[in-house]
């Protein structure tokens, strides 16, 4: 794993994977990946242009966002209008929580390592973010808000990978020694919100919990139930990583999950975010 710079695309950074492939901020339609998928132009372009004019009427303007909005656009099979009326709620709820931020905002997050993405992808392209809710989160750093919008950030940029349009996407919730300090930052009124944007989906998810104590296995099942209507699919492991193996390969996570990838080194998402500082890398950005 290493960072590098794309001179294609203005010497914009990226993490290269040892599986080859990379964590990057920017993304292009091209014909050719139109072509590989059978996917017309003409069709997409349109369906993409139905969620621009209705994201700016709502005050959004996701022109710069592409691979985004095509995420998006193919979940939601080929429906222009359903795509925008998802995409617009996330973006509505995510100003209303404050949590819509660029990389320089959030880039503390990412220095202090609570939000990264698992080493190596599986075969057919499906990625995993992990973030770490228990011990290693200190509340005085960073907010439970900035936590979430990193992980929003996160998905932004897995995202412009199209190979994960075609796959899903793993959301490893660590709650390794969480306490009472940390559990009264998780606000119902903030959990609550976070729950409906779960149920926003631009991409096929699955939200896993490990490391979880019996009590907060209690506190997640109660979500989990309060989460009926939710479309993504949540699991409670706690510490049984065959079970965890079952959705995310082994050999996709790190050692600390029983898994075979190298260990991965979350300075590399810290870097990644520094260097994108002057840039305006946002799940959306007011029009």
């Amino acid at each position: 794993m290493a960072l590098k710079f794309d001179p294609d695309y203005g010497k914009l950074p990226y993490i290269e994977l040892e599986c080859g492939h990379r964590i990057r901020c920017y993304g292009r339609l091209t014909e050719d990946q139109l072509a590989q998928r059978g996917e017309s132009r003409e069709k997409v372009q349109q369906q993409l242009e139905v969620v621009y004019e209705r994201s700016m009427r709502a005050g959004f303007n996701l022109r710069p966002y592409e691979t985004l909005v095509l995420s998006a656009v193919r979940f939601y099979e080929y429906d222009g209008q359903k795509a925008a009326d998802v995409l617009v709620a996330t973006q509505g709820i995510m100003r209303r929580l404050e949590i819509n931020k660029t990389a320089e905002q959030l880039r503390h997050v990412f220095e202090e390592g609570l939000v990264w993405l698992a080493p190596v992808r599986e075969d057919s392209g499906a990625a995993a973010i992990i973030v770490h809710h228990g011990k290693q989160w200190n509340t005085a750093k960073v907010s439970f808000k900035d936590l979430w919008a990193a992980i929003y950030l996160t998905v932004q940029v897995v995202l412009n990978d199209e190979t994960v349009h075609f796959t899903s996407l793993a959301l490893i919730l660590d709650y390794d020694g969480i306490s009472m300090t940390q559990t009264s930052k998780m606000k119902p009124k903030l959990m609550k919100a976070m729950i409906e944007l779960q149920q926003l989906r631009l991409i096929e998810t699955t939200v896993h919990s490990v490391n979880t104590s019996r009590l907060f296995k209690a506190i997640m099942e109660f979500f989990a139930f309060a989460q009926k209507g939710c479309p993504h699919k949540t699991f409670i492991h706690g510490t049984d990583w065959a079970s965890l193996h079952q959705h995310v390969s082994a050999k996709c996570l790190p050692p600390q999950y029983g898994g075979t990838a190298p260990d991965y080194d979350h300075g590399l998402m810290a870097s990644f975010m520094r260097h994108m500082q002057h840039k305006t890398i946002t799940f959306g950005i007011e029009a």
